[in-house]
């Protein structure tokens, strides 16, 4: 039997009438005497007397007999239903903001070519409210640039890359693709924490009682900022590599650089055993994508 039949047989016989339970299913009322006349002829048998100038539906002595088997039937439909929702193959993501935006999305592509039916959960936090998350199983793995150790927590160094200058492109920064701290000055900067020991290395070079000329929170908001070639901002390679390819930005690396930004990858250590079958074709195309940054990056 089929469902929808069911769903339009059950509808009649709770509003006996076939305009109003076409509205509460949102089918035209053509559809609904379709969906009754295909499960009457399944069954061999006549559920709703049929008769001219009858104003409201009338089940026959059989269709009162199946209204309860009808009520059974859908219960069951929706069990099953469930089974089948929580056995299906499910991953959910957490990452910082900068990586899920810059370095995740074609991976995420690729996950769901790879399984169509995978029902994928993407989450933006930072690092600190990730790890909460993970070991709370509200997600299956997650991406940070903060170590931490915890109890049911594995944390394991996925890529380390380069902090590097970006600013929009011009002659003399072309010129320059190695340049000195001391060239930059603090008032063209905007600014960003990236990481503690970024902060530490920064406040050598320029005083941290100074403020520069514009700081944001949200690190991915530094590049639409940058408005003259006389501005600059220090970003992790992967977000300016995204954008010096449009030719519109130049990079340039620091001839006295700070530490370089590590990204942690971390996994509950007792995955859920659904979890582990996606989790494996994860990796192995974090393998893939590791090895290409690597290659970009020299």
């Amino acid at each position: 039997m089929n469902l929808d039949d069911m769903k339009a047989f059950l509808a009649i016989a709770a509003h006996r009438s076939l305009t109003k339970a076409a509205e509460s299913l949102h089918v035209s009322q053509s559809s609904v005497s379709h969906r009754l006349k295909n499960l009457e002829q399944e069954l061999e048998l006549l559920l709703v007397e049929r008769g001219k100038g009858v104003k409201s539906i009338v089940l026959t002595p059989a269709g009162e007999e199946f209204t309860l088997v009808a009520e059974r039937w859908m219960q069951l439909a929706l069990e099953t239903q469930s089974l089948k929702a929580k056995n299906r193959l499910s991953l959910a993501i957490g990452a910082v903001d900068s990586v899920n935006t810059y370095l995740l999305p074609g991976l995420y592509q690729q996950i769901i070519c790879r399984q169509p039916d995978l029902r994928l959960h993407i989450h933006t936090q930072n690092s600190a409210a990730l790890y909460p998350l993970l070991e709370e199983r509200t997600i299956d793995v997650a991406f940070v640039l903060q170590e931490r150790i915890m109890k049911n927590i594995e944390v394991t160094p996925l890529f380390a890359e380069p902090m590097v200058v970006i600013r929009l492109a011009a002659a003399e920064h072309a010129a320059e693709p190695l340049i000195d701290p001391r060239q930059l000055k603090a008032r063209d900067e905007l600014y960003h924490e990236w990481f503690p020991a970024y902060s530490i290395w920064h406040d050598k070079w320029w005083d941290p009682f100074q403020a520069s000329h514009i700081q944001v929170s949200n690190g991915p908001m530094v590049l639409p900022l940058l408005q003259t070639p006389q501005q600059w901002a220090i970003v992790p390679l992967s977000i300016a590599q995204s954008k010096a390819a449009t030719q519109e930005y130049v990079i340039q690396y620091l001839s006295e650089p700070p530490p370089e930004r590590i990204c942690y990858k971390l996994t509950h250590k007792f995955a859920k055993s659904r979890t582990k079958e996606v989790l494996a074709l994860l990796d192995e195309l974090l393998a893939e994508l590791v090895k290409q940054f690597t290659y970009l990056r020299k």
